[in-house]
């Protein structure tokens, strides 16, 4: 692939640029599959770090598609026209969330999953009225965040571990952090929906001691943030 050397002053949104050349040129056709980000990397003359930076904004943009175990392919429905230089810029500070969702990802399934083997009564009870303060945040900004911390930090209260509460609320804190940045206000009501339906369905399964099937919708619901990023940066 003719990938141009990159300057290394402004390496991610540049790798970007020239990985959406290659797409917008018909080089990375629609299903197409980049090269290993180690190659990549080498092509663009830039580490790694910049490279994964570049795939996670034209993530966000709608360009590529992640699989796991399998590689990042070019979507097969691509957004219409050029985006402009100011929505890129957007879609790689977003997309610096991709590895804080990574890193939920293990911890939350994992403690989420302990949560479900070890839950009292009295910590059911608990859970499900944050459950419902969720649900009745009804559209409003904070209380829809405050809530939704308050069950993340509980669940890790849940596995009577002090580790992975302290683990836990570092992560959530730099969540909230993004929020702030990133001004998600503006989360659509089909992923507040969608985050009130996998909380209820977490929720059940810690209930029934399915730490299997809670890490499972635990997944669900952290993954739903890397379509909705699309939106906040369009």
């Amino acid at each position: 692939m003719p990938f141009e050397t990159v300057r290394k002053n402004s390496a991610p949104e540049m790798a970007a640029e020239q990985i959406l050349k290659q797409i917008q040129g018909g080089e990375l056709p629609p299903g197409a599959q980049l090269p290993p980000q180690r190659e990549l990397a080498v092509l663009l003359g830039v580490g790694r770090s910049s490279v994964r930076e570049a795939i996670n904004a034209l993530a966000v943009m709608g360009y590529l598609e992640a699989i796991q175990g399998r590689g990042t392919f070019v979507r097969s429905e691509l957004p219409v026209g050029d985006p402009p230089t100011e929505r890129l810029r957007a879609a790689l500070e977003a997309g610096s969330i991709f590895d804080l969702m990574e890193a939920r990802e293990l911890l939350e399934c994992k403690s989420v999953a302990l949560a479900a083997e070890r839950a009292d009564a009295r910590q059911i009870r608990r859970l499900r009225q944050i459950l419902k303060d969720i649900d009745e945040s009804d559209g409003v900004y904070e209380a829809f965040l405050a809530a939704d911390v308050a069950f993340h930090t509980f669940l890790a209260e849940m596995t009577g571990n002090p580790v992975i509460c302290e683990m836990t609320r570092l992560v959530l804190d730099k969540v909230v952090a993004h929020h702030a940045r990133l001004r998600t206000t503006q989360l659509s009501p089909d992923y507040r929906e969608n985050s009130v339906r996998t909380t209820g369905q977490i929720v059940a399964c810690v209930e029934n001691g399915e730490g299997s099937e809670a890490a499972r919708w635990m997944r669900d619901h952290l993954n739903a943030i890397r379509g909705e990023l699309a939106h906040i940066v369009s």
